[in-house]
């Protein structure tokens, strides 16, 4: 066996990615360098939701998506309305990522739709979808793990790790992350 392992050759990463879909991510990369990242944070939330629209991304009517976000694939990201993507967050949406209306995604969390196989040397790609239902808040610097739902109302508290789903209307943090109590709305709620 340990023949097999010393021949890199064989072993080299394929990302199964054709020339089409890679032609596609330096398109978009260009428009996110040149007509996306420089825009100011306080002003044309509009022309960032048409960059990203006019690249498949679906985006509900009043979403801010701030300058300093990347997101990988536009094309597997859905939004609905009134949610917002913080400054420096990551949506690496190599499978799709679902964001529901009225939320939250604070400053440098990562989003993370794709990994790889760790049961191969070549570590092929490997994808999961996220999903995060309405009313949701992710807090700072929080990494959400491929294949999680986070449910309606759900609090998610700074840096935590998700790698499971999450109940509806919790407060949830650490790593991993767990449900430390119910999520109550006060009386004026809105």
């Amino acid at each position: 066996m340990s023949d097999s392992l010393s021949d890199f050759r064989s072993l080299r990463y394929r990302s199964g990615f054709g020339g089409a879909a890679l032609l596609r991510r330096l398109a978009w990369e260009l428009v996110w360098l040149l007509a996306f990242r420089p825009t100011p944070r306080w002003a044309l939330h509009g022309w960032r939701r048409c960059l990203l629209r006019a690249f498949g991304a679906r985006i509900g009517a009043g979403c801010r998506i701030a300058p300093s976000c990347r997101v990988w694939a536009p094309w597997n990201l859905t939004m609905g309305e009134f949610s917002a993507l913080g400054d420096g967050v990551d949506c690496y949406s190599m499978g799709r990522i679902t964001i529901g209306s009225k939320v939250a995604v604070s400053q440098r969390s990562f989003l993370c739709a794709g990994s790889h196989d760790i049961r191969s040397l070549s570590r092929p790609l490997v994808t999961g979808p996220i999903a995060i239902e309405d009313h949701v808040w992710i807090a700072a610097e929080c990494f959400v793990h491929p294949n999680v739902s986070i449910r309606e109302g759900t609090v998610v508290g700074a840096r935590s790790v998700v790698t499971q789903d999450l109940p509806a209307w919790s407060v949830c943090v650490g790593h991993p992350c767990r449900k430390i109590k119910d999520r109550v709305l006060g009386e004026a709620h809105v």
